[in-house]
C-alpha cells in the first residue's frame, strides 16, 4: 500500500511566516506602552491582527492518499490533528496538474484530483519554476498510479 503525503509544515514558507509573525509581535511592543492612549489603540489593533494571523498559521493542513481514500487533516502546529475529512478514491475520476496565473512571480501549479459534478481535492501546490514543475509532475503521476486514476495532463491558465 502506497501512502503519499503533502504537508504544509514541510515547506520553508510556513516556518518563515511564523518567524515574521514573531518578529512583528516583538516590533509592536512600543505600541502597547502605557504612555499614550493613541498608541495603545494602535497596539490593540496591531496585536488583534497578529493574533488572527497566528490562528491561521497555527493550523496547517496535511493531505494524504492512504490506501483507497484521500485524507485532509487540519493540524495544530502540524502535530495534533484537529479536524479530519476522508473521501474514497472512487469519488474521483482523474488527476490533473493545473496552472493558476499569478500577477507577481511565477504561476502556481496545483495537483488536483477531479470528480464528477465539479468535485475537486487539492493535493498540493507549488510555484511554477522549472524545479517546481518537475516535482509537481512527478507527484501527479505518482498520485495517479497509487490511486489507480488516470493522469489527465496539465491544464494551462485555469484561472
Amino acid at each position: 500500500m502506497t501512502t503519499l503525503v503533502a504537508r504544509d509544515i514541510a515547506r520553508p514558507g510556513w516556518w518563515l511566516s511564523g518567524a515574521v509573525l514573531a518578529l512583528a509581535g516583538w516590533w509592536g511592543q512600543p505600541l502597547i506602552a502605557p504612555d499614550h492612549f493613541e498608541r495603545a489603540f494602535f497596539g490593540l489593533f496591531w496585536y488583534t491582527m497578529l493574533a488572527l494571523a497566528a490562528v491561521f498559521w497555527a493550523l496547517p493542513s496535511e493531505r494524504r492518499l492512504s490506501g483507497n481514500e484521500f485524507v485532509r487533516r487540519t493540524m495544530l502546529l502540524g502535530i495534533v490533528p484537529v479536524y479530519t475529512r476522508r473521501q474514497p478514491v472512487s469519488n474521483y475520476r482523474q488527476v490533473v496538474l493545473e496552472t493558476d496565473p499569478n500577477l507577481v512571480g511565477p504561476d502556481t501549479l496545483w495537483v488536483l484530483v477531479e470528480g464528477d459534478g465539479g468535485r475537486r481535492f487539492a493535493f498540493s501546490h507549488r510555484r511554477a519554476t522549472r524545479r517546481g514543475r518537475a516535482r509537481q509532475l512527478a507527484l501527479a503521476r505518482a498520485l495517479a498510479e497509487a490511486g489507480g486514476l488516470p493522469f489527465a495532463g496539465e491544464v494551462l491558465n485555469a484561472g
